[in-house]
Protein backbone atom coordinates (compact mmCIF):
# COMPACT_ATOMS: atom_id res chain seq x y z
CA UNK A 1 0.00 0.00 0.00
CA UNK A 2 1.41 3.42 -0.85
CA UNK A 3 2.06 5.98 2.21
CA UNK A 4 2.31 9.47 2.28
CA UNK A 5 4.68 11.21 4.76
CA UNK A 6 3.60 14.59 5.74
CA UNK A 7 7.52 16.16 6.73
CA UNK A 8 6.95 18.27 9.25
CA UNK A 9 10.45 18.50 10.46
CA UNK A 10 13.70 16.37 10.33
CA UNK A 11 15.37 14.70 7.41
CA UNK A 12 12.75 12.11 5.45
CA UNK A 13 15.60 9.86 5.01
CA UNK A 14 15.88 9.03 8.62
CA UNK A 15 12.77 8.89 9.42
CA UNK A 16 12.12 5.94 6.37
CA UNK A 17 14.96 3.97 7.75
CA UNK A 18 14.15 4.46 11.34
CA UNK A 19 10.44 2.70 10.34
CA UNK A 20 11.52 0.77 7.53
CA UNK A 21 9.47 3.01 5.31
CA UNK A 22 9.88 2.00 1.38
CA UNK A 23 10.89 5.67 0.03
CA UNK A 24 10.43 4.48 -3.32
CA UNK A 25 6.77 3.71 -2.50
CA UNK A 26 6.09 6.75 -0.35
CA UNK A 27 5.14 10.52 -1.60
CA UNK A 28 6.90 13.34 1.03
CA UNK A 29 4.81 16.42 1.38
CA UNK A 30 6.82 19.06 2.68
CA UNK A 31 4.59 20.99 5.21
CA UNK A 32 5.14 23.52 7.68
CA UNK A 33 4.01 23.19 11.37
CA UNK A 34 1.94 26.60 11.41
CA UNK A 35 -0.09 24.90 8.59
CA UNK A 36 -1.53 22.66 11.00
CA UNK A 37 -3.30 25.38 12.47
CA UNK A 38 -5.50 25.71 8.86
CA UNK A 39 -8.04 22.89 9.97
CA UNK A 40 -9.57 23.10 6.38
CA UNK A 41 -6.36 22.90 4.10
CA UNK A 42 -5.60 19.72 6.44
CA UNK A 43 -8.45 18.18 6.30
CA UNK A 44 -8.89 18.68 2.71
CA UNK A 45 -4.97 17.67 1.92
CA UNK A 46 -5.62 14.28 3.89
CA UNK A 47 -9.13 13.31 2.73
CA UNK A 48 -7.07 13.77 -0.80
CA UNK A 49 -5.42 10.86 0.29
CA UNK A 50 -7.74 8.89 2.03
CA UNK A 51 -6.63 4.85 1.37
CA UNK A 52 -3.31 5.75 1.77
CA UNK A 53 -0.78 5.15 4.90
CA UNK A 54 -0.33 8.47 6.44
CA UNK A 55 2.36 9.69 8.49
CA UNK A 56 3.34 12.72 10.34
CA UNK A 57 7.42 12.95 10.28
CA UNK A 58 8.75 15.17 12.85
CA UNK A 59 12.39 14.81 14.32
CA UNK A 60 10.96 13.76 17.66
CA UNK A 61 7.84 13.27 18.83
CA UNK A 62 8.16 14.64 22.36
CA UNK A 63 8.70 17.95 21.20
CA UNK A 64 5.55 17.55 18.49
CA UNK A 65 2.96 19.99 20.09
CA UNK A 66 0.22 19.60 17.46
CA UNK A 67 -0.11 15.72 17.82
CA UNK A 68 -3.73 16.05 19.45
CA UNK A 69 -5.13 18.47 16.43
CA UNK A 70 -2.96 16.02 13.94
CA UNK A 71 -4.83 13.21 15.91
CA UNK A 72 -8.54 15.35 15.62
CA UNK A 73 -7.70 15.73 11.41
CA UNK A 74 -7.23 11.83 11.23
CA UNK A 75 -10.34 11.57 13.06
CA UNK A 76 -12.62 13.82 11.07
CA UNK A 77 -11.70 12.12 7.62
CA UNK A 78 -12.62 8.98 8.99
CA UNK A 79 -8.74 8.13 8.59
CA UNK A 80 -7.99 5.69 10.97
CA UNK A 81 -4.47 4.30 9.28
CA UNK A 82 -1.90 7.17 10.57
CA UNK A 83 1.19 7.44 12.50
CA UNK A 84 3.27 10.55 14.00
CA UNK A 85 6.60 9.27 13.67
CA UNK A 86 10.00 10.58 14.31
CA UNK A 87 13.66 10.09 13.43
CA UNK A 88 14.62 8.02 16.77
CA UNK A 89 12.12 5.56 15.68
CA UNK A 90 9.16 6.44 17.87
CA UNK A 91 5.60 6.20 17.02
CA UNK A 92 2.26 7.35 17.84
CA UNK A 93 0.03 5.28 16.13
CA UNK A 94 -3.84 6.92 16.29
CA UNK A 95 -6.09 5.24 18.20
CA UNK A 96 -9.93 5.48 18.15
CA UNK A 97 -10.49 4.45 21.52
CA UNK A 98 -7.63 6.07 23.21
CA UNK A 99 -8.31 9.10 21.19
CA UNK A 100 -12.09 9.29 22.00
CA UNK A 101 -11.69 8.29 25.76
CA UNK A 102 -8.61 9.59 27.03
CA UNK A 103 -7.12 12.19 24.70
CA UNK A 104 -10.36 14.39 23.57
CA UNK A 105 -11.49 14.51 27.57
CA UNK A 106 -7.77 16.32 28.50
CA UNK A 107 -8.02 18.83 25.95
CA UNK A 108 -11.32 19.61 26.98
CA UNK A 109 -9.76 19.49 30.81
CA UNK A 110 -7.34 21.67 29.77
CA UNK A 111 -9.56 24.02 27.80
CA UNK A 112 -11.81 24.37 30.91
CA UNK A 113 -8.80 25.06 33.21
CA UNK A 114 -7.86 27.73 31.18
CA UNK A 115 -11.09 29.22 30.61
CA UNK A 116 -11.31 29.13 34.02
CA UNK A 117 -8.08 30.85 34.48
CA UNK A 118 -8.38 33.34 32.41
CA UNK A 119 -11.57 34.26 34.04
CA UNK A 120 -10.34 34.19 37.71
CA UNK A 121 -7.00 36.44 36.82
CA UNK A 122 -9.14 39.11 34.95
CA UNK A 123 -11.42 39.67 37.87
CA UNK A 124 -8.45 40.12 39.67
CA UNK A 125 -6.38 42.18 38.51
CA UNK A 126 -9.72 44.58 38.16
CA UNK A 127 -9.54 44.25 41.95
CA UNK A 128 -6.23 44.83 42.37
CA UNK A 129 -5.95 47.38 40.25
CA UNK A 130 -9.39 49.34 42.37
CA UNK A 131 -7.39 48.34 45.70
CA UNK A 132 -3.97 49.91 45.32
CA UNK A 133 -5.37 52.99 43.17
CA UNK A 134 -8.66 53.64 45.41
CA UNK A 135 -6.38 56.06 47.72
Amino acid sequence: MKSILFLLSGNAIKIASAHNLDLQNCEIIKLDEKELSKPIKMVALIKQYSGFNIYFGTIENRFQRFQTFIKIYLFLTLTFNGSIIDECGNKNKFNIIKFLFFEIPLLFIEFLYSAILVIYYHFKVYWLKWKYTKN
